[in-house]
């Protein structure tokens, strides 16, 4: 796909040459997130980044275009809160992309700690589902087709051992995409994301562990991931944002209650 400055897919708007449209994107303050920001914002979206710890603003940010909000997406009211200001800003929204999500605990799930269990669940499920719930009267509102990326993952379709959890909450957001792509048609497309071995800092926390359960190097882990990838490269959140910018633009309008696996190769489908 494209790169920002190029011939990227150009961003819905309700009326040619209306207002810009507006997107709110969860977890921005980090990883995914953050890469998500920067594109929809370079792309002329204007953009509620939203995270429980206030996003601190790019070197490129433009006070104009990106919004950031601090709110914590297991938390309704909170989120419902983070968007209406985000509203309050703009003036619209046009599209929400729920992205915020942790690694929980690794082990046998039998013997994690329930409340651990918890916290993956209400992070991951619950805070996709609060940030579609806080979004969508407000996209009716403004009328035209509205646009939801849900972040999904590999894993969600191709299991690991010992990560139940994760694993777990990423299957339940993929049922909710299918769900709702029918319950919010022909409203709003609803389609999922499901990224593979991406180069953040939760995967690098994932590396680092396994290093030291191994008694190995993290390099020597990196590694090891690559070589299952046929494309012989970790992705990158650069990666992960080109798929969200083409979900929401106006030549994925005919797409909806669909996975896009950005993954390398590592699972062909």
């Amino acid at each position: 796909m494209p790169a920002p400055g190029t011939d990227a897919p150009q961003p819905r708007e309700a009326t040619p040459g209306g207002p810009p449209p507006v997107a709110i994107v969860t977890g921005a303050s980090r990883g995914i997130g953050r890469a998500v920001v920067e594109r929809l914002s370079a792309e002329g979206w204007r953009v509620g980044a939203i995270d429980r710890e206030l996003p601190t603003p790019g070197a490129g940010d433009d006070p104009a275009r990106v919004h950031p909000v601090c709110a914590d997406v297991r938390d309704a009211a909170q989120l419902a809160e983070a968007t209406a200001a985000v509203v309050a800003r703009f003036g619209r929204l046009d599209a929400v992309v729920a992205n915020a999500a942790i690694g929980g605990p690794d082990g046998v799930f039998a013997e994690l700690p329930l409340d651990a269990i918890r916290e993956v669940m209400d992070i991951n499920y619950f805070g996709a589902a609060h940030a579609v719930r806080a979004a969508v009267p407000h996209i009716r509102a403004h009328g035209g087709r509205g646009r939801i990326v849900l972040l999904g993952s590999l894993f969600a379709q191709q299991p690991v051992p010992g990560a139940a959890p994760y694993i777990s909450s990423k299957g339940a957001v993929q049922g909710l995409m299918h769900a709702l792509a029918l319950e919010l048609a022909p409203a709003m497309t609803v389609n999922s994301i499901a990224p593979g071995y991406i180069m953040t800092d939760m995967h690098r926390e994932e590396l680092a562990f396994r290093a030291q359960r191994a008694g190995t190097s993290f390099d020597a882990q990196a590694a090891a991931v690559r070589a299952l990838i046929p494309l012989e490269r970790h992705g990158s959140p650069a990666d992960i944002a080109a798929g969200v910018s083409f979900l929401l633009s106006e030549a994925a309008g005919y797409i909806t209650g669909q996975t896009l696996n950005i993954n390398g190769g590592v699972q062909i489908s």
